[in-house]
């Protein structure tokens, strides 16, 4: 299927690994100008030269994506690379692992807000006015199921009390934009076949062979595909609502993860 989104300059946020990386990678292939934009320079580089080596054109900016000035240089620097990024894919990451009483530190939810919700404040600040002159625009944030249906295995109170406002945010903002052409949809993965994931299971959980694995995912983690999800899975959702053909998707968070999620709505 042709996306029709090719010559589009994309922007990804967390794109030199793991689903980023995918995202980067497909997008490329549907023949779009992409922004790898992350912290470390060297799995940016070798993200960019994965991408170039199966013909993509890619661009590597260093950055941290959770401060507002770094957000509005990358930005600015996709913009005098390769044009304005009218497809933009959005994370963050910050963690404070705990249930309520073990956060002594008030500061640690003022500091996921900042992380998860002020950070897109400042991403859509820098790309929603050329967006909104083309009119056409697509934001996809990688987001968490916390977001909707808070975990507690393992605990995550911080986030599961600042993710929310994340996708309300977005929400709001697919509302205000949704008549200049642009779409801004939240992704909810699941548990995920990332290197996070398989250390997390081997250092606290203690499995270590995929039929372990598998009992967990279905009887600890409440999965009933019994699985992790593979990257490619996640990337190819965010890719399709990144295309012409998703216009009319629109201020939804949709979960990837594999029926994690218990509610039928």
């Amino acid at each position: 299927m042709d996306l029709e989104i090719a010559g589009k300059v994309s922007l990804v946020v967390g794109g030199s690994k793991g689903i980023g990386f995918e995202v980067a990678r497909m997008l490329a292939n549907e023949g779009c100008r992409v922004a790898v934009v992350a912290r470390t320079a060297k799995y940016i580089d070798r993200a960019v030269a994965s991408i170039e080596a199966e013909g993509g054109t890619a661009l590597g900016i260093a950055a941290d994506m959770t401060d507002g000035e770094d957000i509005g240089r990358a930005a600015a620097e996709v913009r005098s690379s390769l044009g304005p990024p009218l497809i933009v894919v959005s994370q963050a990451d910050f963690h404070v692992r705990g249930y309520f009483a073990e956060i002594a530190r008030a500061e640690d939810y003022v500091d996921s807000y900042r992380a998860y919700t002020l950070s897109q404040v400042h991403l859509l600040r820098a790309v929603l006015p050329e967006m909104q002159e083309a009119r056409w625009g697509r934001f996809v944030h990688i987001g968490s199921a916390t977001a909707k249906e808070p975990q507690s295995s393992p605990p995550h109170t911080v986030a599961n009390a600042t993710r929310p406002s994340t996708v309300g945010l977005l929400k709001s903002v697919a509302d205000e934009y949704a008549r200049f052409g642009i779409t801004v949809n939240t992704i909810a993965p699941g548990w995920i076949g990332t290197r996070t994931t398989a250390w997390y299971l081997t250092e606290h959980e203690g499995l270590v062979d995929d039929d372990a694995r598998r009992e967990w995912m279905i009887e600890t983690a409440g999965v009933p595909a019994g699985r992790l999800g593979e990257p490619t899975e996640i990337a190819s959702t965010i890719v399709y609502l990144c295309s012409q053909h998703a216009g009319y998707v629109n201020g939804h968070y949709i979960a990837v993860d594999g029926g994690l999620h218990r509610s039928a709505f």
